[in-house]
């Protein structure tokens, strides 16, 4: 194999490694945008999981206020129930009270009447006793002046015999009634003295019964002061517990409502919980593909590596060619007999330059050399490094006719003239991609509007 093919053959590979490596350089960039949604997947993945640790903790803390509200619901009927028996008994000890006080003031109207009526017989008794001692302290007076009389009389007894039988009959009478009045004065006495035990025995009773009435009378406004006590205190109970009991019919709403919206937390904890186990899945496939695309970016640095030392090596060598550039216009006796002919000046044109309606515009590499008028038929030589390319040009055309390519495409692109370069396939280009060269036809007017000053 000779040196240009060999050369040739290491263009190629070049030119190879570099497409592989523009494509690495892609599959490097999507594999970083990967990195970055994974990045991202994998912070949402973290808030999600934050997101569903504390949803867990609040529905927790949710479960054990909803539990602590049922205890604290479940206390407060009992209370309400302890509380209505004691009302219940409360009532019934009132209604006890009540029969007990009516019972107690009728037997103190019925004590007070007897009393009223004791009262009036001792008046009455004390009344007939005064009258009875009036009539007795009369008879006394009568019987003292009846014993004068009789004084009298049994002084002038003789004269008075008469008189005093009659006297006698009178004094008879007088002692027989005297005799009656005496016991009537003795059993009216008796029956004082009596009246006078039963008035005593009586006060007694009805001091007893002033202090017992007193007493019940005390109790009945202390009972009545504990009553109002308790009515007030059973309103206020009454007013507390139909407070409580709406309080706990809004409970009992709350806990309602809670439940449903812990109900359908638990639902969405749930949907979040299916998404979790989705997204895990889902990152899971994408760290294994993640892994995929890693151990191939490895692989593709690796031949990137290998490429850009390549590229590397193929620039140097470019850069030599490029230092060693040759071109020279051909005489036509003797083009491409002799590699090494003896180059003619480009400056021996005989025409104006001026004269040019067409311009060669050569790029080698990268780099774009001086337009080139094209005032004859003729050919030109390129040389730069172990590259050559042979062109033939006109007054209006330019033409690949040789190069030391291994494949020759610039070759079958065929001629470019001013007539063709717009509506040919590649334009007013011709391109040796092997040899890093470029050939261009232009007008004068193109040349000056891309702002190229031509001498």
């Amino acid at each position: 194999m000779s040196p240009i093919a060999a050369r040739k053959k290491t263009i190629i590979w070049m030119i190879a490694a570099i497409v592989l490596a523009v494509s690495s350089i892609a599959l490097g960039a999507g594999l970083i945008v990967s990195q970055n949604s994974l990045t991202d997947t994998r912070n949402q993945l973290t808030d999600t999981q934050s997101a569903l640790s504390s949803t867990q903790s609040t529905l927790a803390d949710t479960e054990n206020s909803l539990s602590a509200a049922k205890d604290t619901l479940a206390s407060t009927e009992a209370t309400l129930a302890d509380t209505q028996t004691t009302l219940d008994t409360t009532a019934a000890a009132l209604t006890d009270t009540q029969t007990t006080l009516a019972s107690t003031e009728a037997t103190l109207a019925e004590t007070q009447t007897a009393l009223n009526s004791r009262d009036t017989t001792l008046a009455s008794t004390k009344d007939t006793l005064m009258i009875t001692q009036t009539k007795l302290a009369a008879v006394k007076d009568t019987l003292s002046t009846t014993q004068n009389e009789l004084d009298t009389l049994k002084a002038s007894l003789p004269a008075k015999e008469y008189e005093l039988e009659n006297t006698k009959e009178a004094l008879a009478a007088t002692e027989a009634e005297l005799a009656v009045t005496q016991n009537t004065l003795t059993a009216a006495q008796t029956e004082l003295s009596d009246t006078k035990t039963s008035l005593s025995t009586t006060e007694t009773e009805l001091t007893a019964t002033k202090d017992t009435l007193a007493a019940a009378t005390t109790e009945l406004s202390d009972t009545k002061t504990a009553l109002t006590a308790t009515e007030a205190e059973l309103t206020t109970t009454k007013d507390r517990l139909t407070a409580k009991e709406s309080e706990l019919t809004a409970t009992k709403d709350s806990l309602t409502a809670k439940e449903a919206e812990l109900t359908a937390t638990k639902d969405t904890l749930t949907t979040a919980e299916n998404e979790l186990a989705a997204t895990k899945d889902s990152l899971t496939t994408a760290t294994t593909e993640l892994e995929t695309t890693k151990a191939t970016l490895a692989a593709t640095e690796a031949e990137l590596t290998t490429t850009q030392e390549t590229l590397a090596d193929a620039q140097a060598i470019l850069a030599a060619s490029n230092e060693s550039l040759s071109f020279a216009k051909l005489n036509p006796a003797t083009r491409g007999t002799d590699p090494g002919i003896a180059p003619s000046p480009m400056a021996s044109a005989v025409r104006d330059p001026s004269e040019a309606v067409a311009f060669l515009l050569v790029t080698v590499g990268t780099k774009t050399y001086e337009p080139i008028p094209l005032l004859e038929d003729g050919y030109y030589r390129l040389i730069h490094g172990v590259c050559v390319n042979i062109i033939h040009v006109t007054e209006t055309s330019i033409e690949m006719t040789d190069a030391s390519c291994a494949d020759h495409d610039c070759i079958a692109q065929g001629i470019v003239t001013l007539e063709n370069k717009d509506m040919r396939e590649g334009g007013s280009y011709i391109i040796c991609q092997q040899n890093f060269v470029t050939l261009r036809l232009c007008t004068r007017a193109e040349l000056e509007a891309e702002g190229i000053v031509l001498q």
